[in-house]
Formats: C-alpha cells, sequence, structure tokens
C-alpha cells in the first residue's frame, strides 16, 4: 500500500446544512485513523492479504494513533517513514444520510521524498502495488514498473479527465478506481483513462446508483481490446449508511480481492460493493470487514452477478 495513512476528526453533524455563520453547533466528533492508505491496508489485512504500507507520518501523537492501529491489524509499518511536518489530517463533516465533506492537510506530502531503502523494501516480493495519491507516489510507481509489479490506482475524487496531478498515476496503472460525483460522464472517463495508460479495468463508486466497471475485452487486457462497460446497483442490503468514509477504499479492497481469488471482473465488483456497503454502515472503520462479514452479506444481498 502507498500512501499516508493519517487521522479523521470526524464531526457528525445533526443536520444535512449547518449554519457555519452561526457562533457554535453541538455534534459528536470522532477521531480515528484514516485515509485512503490506512483504510485500505486496514481492509486488506482483515481480508487475510499479507499488507506493506509504505508512507510517511509524523513524529507525534497521530502517528503513534496511525502506527499502532495498523500493527494491531498485522499490517507491516516497517516501511512508514518519517514527515517533518507532522501526519495528515482530514476534518470530515458527516451528514445524517452518511455524505461527508472533507478539509484536508496533506502535511508535506507534496515536498517529500520517499527514502530508496524504504521503496525497495516495500516492493520486495510484493505481488500488487496498490497507490492512493501522494505526491511522492509517482517515485514508487516508477520502481514498481521496472520491477514489473501489477498496480492499482486510487484517484479518489477525480473532477477532470486530463488533471495533470493524476496523469501519471493513469500512464502507470493496470487497474483504476474513482469516485464520479464530480464526473459528469464516467464512461468518457473511462474511456479516456484506458487510451491514456494500460488500464484493464476502471470502477467508478456511484453513489447511491452503485457502480460503474470498465473492463477490455481481450482476454489479456490488451490495451487494443473492446471496452466494456457494466453499470451494477447497489446491492440493496437492509443496513443503515452512516458514514460514507472509507467507501471508495472498500470498494477498490473488495474488487481487487476478487480478482486476486480469480474471480470475474462482475463479480469482484459486487464483492467491492458489498465491503462499500459494509464499511457505510458505520462510523469510520468501527464496521469490520473481513471474510465472515462479507461472507454474511452476499448472503443477504438479493442479487448477485
Amino acid at each position: 500500500m502507498v500512501g499516508n495513512p493519517g487521522l479523521d476528526t470526524l464531526v457528525l453533524l445533526g443536520e444535512d446544512a449547518p449554519d457555519l455563520d452561526a457562533d457554535g453547533h453541538f455534534v459528536r466528533n470522532v477521531d480515528t485513523p484514516g485515509h485512503a492508505a490506512f483504510y485500505a491496508a486496514l481492509t486488506l489485512a482483515t481480508l487475510g492479504h499479507a499488507v506493506r504500507v509504505l508512507g510517511s507520518v509524523g513524529d507525534d501523537i497521530a502517528g503513534t494513533m496511525v502506527r499502532a492501529a495498523l500493527g494491531a491489524a498485522g499490517v507491516d509499518t516497517t516501511t512508514l517513514f518519517i514527515d517533518p511536518a507532522g501526519t495528515a489530517r482530514s476534518v470530515n463533516l458527516v451528514r445524517p444520510d452518511g455524505r461527508r465533506t472533507f478539509f484536508f492537510d496533506g502535511a508535506g506530502h507534496m515536498t517529500l521524498h520517499p527514502p530508496a531503502d524504504a521503496v525497495r523494501a516495500a516492493l520486495d516480493g510484493a505481488d500488487l502495488v496498490l497507490s492512493a495519491l501522494p505526491n511522492w507516489g509517482r517515485e514508487v510507481l516508477v520502481a514498481a514498473r521496472g520491477a514489473g509489479i501489477p498496480i492499482a490506482v486510487d484517484l479518489q475524487d477525480a473532477r477532470s479527465l486530463t488533471d495533470p496531478y493524476r496523469a501519471d498515476f493513469v500512464a502507470a496503472a493496470q487497474h483504476l478506481f474513482a469516485s464520479a460525483a464530480h464526473l459528469p460522464d464516467p464512461r468518457a472517463a473511462a474511456r479516456a483513462w484506458c487510451a491514456a495508460g494500460p488500464a484493464r479495468t476502471v470502477v467508478f463508486g456511484l453513489g447511491a446508483r452503485g457502480a460503474l466497471l470498465a473492463e477490455r475485452a481481450a482476454p489479456d487486457g490488451s490495451p487494443t481490446g473492446e471496452l466494456r462497460l457494466l453499470e451494477q446497483p447497489p446491492p440493496g442490503l437492509d443496513l443503515p449508511v452512516v458514514d460514507t468514509t472509507g467507501c471508495g477504499d472498500a470498494l477498490a479492497v473488495g474488487f481487487l480481492d476478487g480478482l486476486l481469488e480469480g474471480l470475474p471482473a462482475a463479480a469482484a465488483l459486487h464483492r467491492g460493493q458489498l465491503a462499500a456497503r459494509l464499511r457505510a454502515s458505520g462510523v469510520g472503520a468501527s464496521v469490520v470487514v473481513d471474510r465472515a462479514t462479507l461472507a454474511q452479506a452476499a448472503a443477504l444481498a438479493p442479487t448477485s452477478p
């Protein structure tokens, strides 16, 4: 896992649109380890995968919390390195329907460079690199490509088909993930990203509409293969939507877990949707997404591919 785990402060609101000009509000605040690298590494580990995380944390209380939480889940944290600017932070305003707006502080990730020995140790023996979007992450992807390691990238809340910040990540990845919340035409985005890089699959979270899968039709995922598009509705589990923080990470991990197991892409997408739906039913990472909970969710889902 490439990316910076951090600390989330989840502000659980009692109303959809609080008056931010008011002096104050009474809310429930929850501090929890978070960010894409944390949620993805945690979920991979609870699903039984051996996971290393290559990322930065600060030499501070938040960094200690993050290391402890990842270590308790069995994630190898020996390739975490120190960010002098501190641990990345985010304040997320979570509405009663689970939607969230985040205020992100990425600490020093724009100017950091990962230590070469940490990169070598992280990639040693790796079967897959899953990357979030730290600026320094593009250096790691160059090394991973040179080593012939498959790469997956979570583009997160993409807003443009030609965002220069994301271009190196698109150009490196065989598997891409993104939220389509601010993309007017995710199908066009899938076509553009597949044309710009080696992507064999592109998965979009569509919120309440479900998810969209773009898959190369060629058996080997060749870039010349026809692009097949499949939109899949939500699994329809009777669970509350409490907090959507980390749902995109769960979608990506569940999908990759299915591919690693040899499932067809549509079935892997369904597994990712189940993982995301489970994640949304609790605050932060309070709901454990493991083999048992996924199996229970699959049995309760009214339809599956």
